[in-house]
């Protein structure tokens, strides 16, 4: 099986909270600590008034999850996880303190506990985008670990996937930049939940034809007739393969264009590449050398537009090309 934990350098960032967006919490003095419970407030962490005996479990509990967020920049994951389950043990409340020990010991491989801390946060805070991105990842990959591929297995990916849905839609509205760098890892993990039952779907397939195949054979032999296995596996074969027209690929990346230009050579070209490659080469069609009017681009509709609907068929395409689903690794 591949390498189920992700070496994205954005992983850590993105799954919890950024230093700069809580230094309120970072506790120096008795002012910062007036600025925790200010912070607290804000984001409804305080009890009621008629509770207020319970604010001092509430600071200091804020003081093991930033304490828990510098483990985990540090990648010190075990001690990051001591220091959330000290925040939890002194308030349980917090959709957000779960969610980051399940960052710490998904990164740990400890799947089971890193589902549990995402159910955990879920419970608490249906709209916690994370704790959905953490608890469908999680669910994917413990359909990598089963022993065997049958249609229970594929239904449970069906889970995960809709777990990472359910994140994409909280994220896709919100325009603050960490929920945007969540938006990338959750789009990508469900690109790769969705090849994964394609390919688990195809390995089923092909046991099932084998099992046709041994029968067929068995039949064909009865009745002295010679079938031709040659021909018959070609066009399963081509039934199965999905056909990437080589216009969806940008010439320059080989890759599938996101944005297809056309320049008035009449090539088209991924936005951003023929960009980059103006900057470095100036105005020239990297493939014919001919001069380019840079105001002259236009965006290649027809193009994306047919791009579009086989992402929408086939959500892998350009982002997962893995022909193993046991070796796809998750964000």
């Amino acid at each position: 099986m591949g390498n189920t934990t992700s070496n994205h350098p954005q992983i850590t960032e993105v799954l919890t909270e950024y230093h700069f967006q809580h230094k309120n919490c970072l506790i120096t003095s008795h002012s910062s600590q007036r600025k925790i419970l200010k912070a607290a407030s804000k984001r409804n962490e305080m009890p009621h008034k008629s509770n207020r005996r319970f604010a001092p479990n509430i600071v200091k509990s804020l003081e093991f999850k930033s304490e828990g967020n510098q483990y985990i920049q540090m990648k010190q994951y075990k001690k990051a996880i001591e220091s959330y389950t000290k925040a939890i043990n002194l308030y349980d409340n917090d959709s957000i303190y779960f969610s980051n020990r399940s960052v710490a010991n998904k990164l740990l491989n400890r799947f089971q506990e890193a589902k549990q801390d995402a159910q955990q946060a879920i419970k608490i805070d249906q709209q916690n985008s994370r704790a959905h991105f953490l608890y469908g990842t999680v669910i994917l990959i413990e359909v990598q670990m089963f022993p065997d591929i049958n249609e229970a297995l594929i239904r449970q990916a069906q889970l995960g996937i809709e777990e990472l849905e359910k994140a994409s839609v909280q994220v896709k509205q919100n325009k603050n930049e960490q929920k945007n760098k969540l938006k990338v890892l959750i789009n990508q993990n469900l690109a790769k939940g969705k090849r994964m039952v394609f390919l688990i779907r195809q390995e089923i397939d092909k046991r099932n034809i084998q099992s046709l195949k041994q029968t067929l054979n068995d039949i064909s032999h009865r009745q002295h007739h010679n079938l031709d296995w040659n021909q018959i596996e070609q066009i399963i074969h081509k039934k199965m393969e999905i056909i990437l027209p080589e216009c969806f690929v940008c010439p320059i990346t080989y890759e599938i264009m996101d944005e297809p230009t056309l320049l008035n050579s009449g090539l088209t070209y991924d936005k951003n590449s023929i960009q980059q490659q103006f900057k470095l080469n100036g105005y020239l069609d990297p493939m014919t050398r001919e001069n380019i009017d840079p105001l002259g681009l236009i965006q290649n509709i027809q193009l994306q537009q047919g791009i579009q609907e086989i992402q929408q068929q086939y959500g892998w395409v350009g982002i997962e090309n893995e022909k193993d689903y046991k070796a796809i690794k998750f964000e």
